[in-house]
């Protein structure tokens, strides 16, 4: 029975690698070790679920069952690595793009994609053919058998290898778009199960980075070529220069704010000695106290207004708008007993890649009793892919931090929180009893409409996701 390979030292680097269908974690030969002894790296290949016994195990594994056992992987080991670069062979090549496509990765490598199959295996309607016969031998050329014969785990091939590639086809053209990772592309040109050409699928669909490495070896698993050193090394440079272009990172705080003349000399005077910021936006959504003058005073701010009050969501777009930061520290303008280690501390899970967003929670006696409500705090660091992917309904006065919270909760490496020693001002205590009292009401108005409009799009999601299941059980009975 072949077993999951690992090689961990605690290293900032992982290399979370997927195997072939019918393969095993030794698919990879001495390209895990090779990696972890002379890059300083951690490498894992996980046995694939169901994988390890006999062929008939995997009768009924899903392709949803693979992806699940993946970002399950990928959500506990982005809390433990500062980096992940995710890799498949095969058909694991198929899935490793699919899971960069939705979860947050550094960099993938994709090894004889088959998304465009040989002769045979393309010929139309043979997947209707050979289901009346679930296995298939191999068959290998003698020289590369003597290659592969100690590691190989079946001498079989699964009729639903060729489903899982059908389907993983189907999900990469519509998914391919949505990666931002660097890729490289190592594919062999006379492998017999897939077509070099198939690296024309990424070139067309994708926006990121994109190497591709040709080999003329007839092997569909190129780690066994004779020059492999070269191979590995070709491998692990590319993704330690991709390394070093990305680990820049800038991080802006952008401080909505209205009519705070105040407190918000306080709170700027905190952030000009944070050294986590690189910048520092205040927008002032059309004041009409000396809020703009007090910005002003700090030669390190990029101080901007708005014509018309616009509320808080639209001042905090407007301010990411006006940086390139891939990291953005929302910050209130009210705030007390604010320092440099909680701003900071906010800041660096997100910096380090352990989540896609960090709240910070206030001292407030509200907010200590309800958390639902602490949760909506102000301060805030938010990758910048995670701003954007919030739709303009939400960014809307009070509904965004609502939003926010659900957003990153739905996507990528989730949020994180923890409660510090500041406090916000209070509205009546900064507006007087009555108007305080009316602008908190309108405020949870708000925060009620966005709870509102995430339900409208959480049943949108489960009829439409429910339609989906109901039409595949359709077309299954049918079929059957």
């Amino acid at each position: 029975m072949k077993k999951a390979i690992y090689f961990t030292k605690n290293y900032k680097t992982l290399y979370l690698l997927i195997h072939g269908y019918t393969g095993s974690p030794s698919d990879f030969n001495g390209f895990p070790k090779y990696l972890h002894e002379n890059y300083k790296v951690d490498v894992k290949i996980p046995l694939l679920v169901g994988h390890g016994g006999g062929i008939e195990k995997l009768d009924n594994i899903s392709f949803d069952d693979f992806v699940r056992q993946f970002k399950n992987i990928l959500k506990e080991d982005r809390k433990k690595y500062q980096r992940i670069v995710i890799g498949g062979l095969s058909w694991g090549a198929i899935l490793s793009l699919l899971l960069a496509s939705e979860c947050q990765v550094d960099g993938v490598l994709s090894v004889n994609l088959p998304t465009k199959l040989k002769f045979p295996m393309n010929i139309p309607g043979l997947i209707h053919v050979v289901k009346y016969k679930k296995y298939w031998p191999k068959v290998f050329e003698p020289e590369y058998y003597e290659k592969i014969k100690d590691s190989l785990d079946y001498d079989q091939m699964h009729v639903n290898g060729l489903r899982l590639v059908n389907e993983g086809k189907k999900r990469l053209k519509r998914s391919l778009p949505d990666i931002t990772a660097p890729i490289f592309s190592l594919h062999s040109i006379h492998d017999k199960v897939g077509s070099h050409k198939s690296v024309r699928l990424l070139e067309k669909k994708i926006k990121s980075k994109h190497k591709i490495l040709l080999y003329t070896e007839n092997y569909h698993n190129i780690f066994n070529i004779d020059n492999e050193r070269m191979l590995f090394s070709a491998v692990a440079k590319f993704f330690e220069e991709s390394s070093m272009n990305n680990n820049i990172q800038k991080v802006a705080a952008v401080v909505p704010a209205y009519n705070e003349e105040k407190h918000i000399a306080d709170v700027l005077s905190v952030l000009s000695k944070t050294e986590i910021l690189d910048e520092i936006i205040v927008v002032d959504d059309s004041s009409s106290d000396r809020t703009g003058e007090i910005a002003k005073s700090f030669s390190e701010i990029n101080y901007i207004r708005n014509q018309v009050n616009s509320g808080k969501a639209i001042s905090m777009q407007r301010g990411v708008e006006e940086t390139d930061a891939n990291i953005i520290f929302f910050c209130d303008a009210d705030l007390k007993k604010l320092n440099t280690e909680i701003v900071t501390s906010i800041v660096e899970p997100v910096l380090n890649k352990k989540y896609d967003m960090y709240i910070g929670l206030r001292n407030n006696v509200f907010q200590k009793m309800f958390k639902i409500f602490a949760l909506n705090s102000g301060e805030r660091a938010v990758n910048r892919e995670l701003w954007e992917a919030i739709p303009t309904v939400f960014k809307y006065r009070y509904r965004i931090e609502v939003a926010m919270n659900y957003y990153a909760s739905r996507h990528g490496n989730g949020f994180g929180s923890k409660r510090f020693a500041y406090y916000q001002t209070i509205k009546e205590e900064k507006y007087g009893a009555i108007r305080g009292d009316f602008l908190r009401w309108w405020m949870y108005f708000d925060v009620f409409t966005a709870y509102i409009l995430i339900a409208y799009y959480e049943l949108k999601y489960f009829f439409n996701h429910s339609l989906r299941i109901n039409n595949r059980k359709y077309l299954w009975r049918h079929k059957h």
